[in-house]
């Protein structure tokens, strides 16, 4: 018989097989069979090798010894294959997970980059994928009347979209880029291939999935934010700096006009001429100072936050919303309300 590792090419080995089957020598085509599934298997080319696994499986149901070894080997070649930083990332999922769930789901996923204040998905948009972030930051927004609204960060073994990928509606929010991102997503159609085959593959999915806030969950949390702590008017300039990952500034200070203030963030208006602009300044950090004008003098706010709200105004204005990394002490705040009455 022809070897394998002779073959020409796969077209030339699957005629073999055909005329094996048709001449009724089962058992030299489940051999060669066999030894295709496992060249295939070590050349981490699975696609192949479980399309030639089915192939067997009709050619004779019976071979139990080489249908089982084929998938075992199909099984150990995709083991061995598995992103070891990704797997670790994601450990309680794959945990919880059998060994062939574990390895469909891995080789279901596909691989993205995404970079700064590129666009993961948007809302309105039908996108119902599953995106499991391996590296770099998304920024999750909410857009209403009054412009955008930073609803959370996203990092390495966290997820985004999970909302839409088990429910059939339009996203509700968008999600994009803060960093440099490497991702893998799960698409919905390959979930519903994989369920014919792991019925409980979705359930074990959807209870992962459950640990993490959803964006129902995350709205009323912002609306409870925004009730919980009494702005204060306020006016004067300011200056801000957009700080790195590390604390640092990364460009000059600019000034903005200040609007208010609260325990737990401020905001400032600024002048700015893009739009894509103002949305680039949505979650990164950023320092605030500046001097309270008041009849009590001296009040002086030094605090590092994030952006969590850009809001357009006519005439190219902007309101930035701070969320201060620190609570301001209350005192502080009773002696600004006493400073601007």
């Amino acid at each position: 018989m022809l070897e394998v590792q002779r073959m020409v090419n796969i077209n030339e080995a699957e005629k073999l097989v055909e005329q094996l089957v048709t001449r009724g020598d089962f058992r030299a085509a489940v051999d060669l069979l066999y030894k295709m599934i496992v060249q295939f298997a070590r050349q981490k080319k699975f696609s192949k090798a479980e399309q030639l696994r089915e192939r067997l499986l009709e050619v004779d149901p019976l071979a139990l010894n080489e249908i089982i070894s084929s998938q075992e080997i199909i099984d150990e070649e995709k083991e061995q294959s598995l992103d070891p930083i990704h797997t670790e990332i994601w450990s309680r999922l794959y945990n919880a997970l059998s060994t062939e769930e574990k390895n469909a789901l891995y080789f279901s996923l596909k691989d993205a980059n995404y970079t700064i204040n590129q666009t993961v998905f948007s809302q309105g948009d039908l996108n119902p994928n599953l995106f499991f972030i391996n590296q770099g930051q998304l920024k999750v927004i909410y857009t209403d009347k009054d412009g955008d609204v930073l609803l959370n960060t996203l990092g390495p073994g966290q997820l985004a979209g999970q909302d839409n990928f088990f429910a059939n509606t339009v996203c509700t929010t968008s999600a994009i880029a803060l960093t440099n991102v490497n991702l893998k997503y799960f698409e919905k159609h390959s979930m519903l291939e994989l369920e014919k085959e792991f019925p409980n593959l979705k359930q074990k999915l959807l209870d992962y999935c459950s640990g993490f806030q959803n964006v129902t969950d995350l709205l009323n949390r912002k609306k409870m934010d925004r009730r919980s702590q009494k702005r204060i008017k306020i006016s004067g300039i300011g200056l801000f700096n957009l700080l790195n990952r590390a604390g640092e500034p990364i460009a000059k200070s600019f000034k903005g006009e200040l609007t208010d203030i609260s325990a737990g963030g401020m905001a400032f208006e600024i002048r700015i001429s893009k739009e894509d602009t103002a949305r680039l300044l949505l979650g990164r950090k950023i320092n605030a100072n500046f001097r309270i004008p008041g009849r009590q003098p001296g009040i002086e706010i030094d605090s590092n936050g994030i952006i969590v709200g850009v809001y357009p105004y006519p005439f190219e204005d902007y309101s930035i919303h701070i969320k201060f990394d620190k609570i301001i002490d209350r005192s502080v705040i009773d002696k600004i309300r006493r400073s601007i009455v």
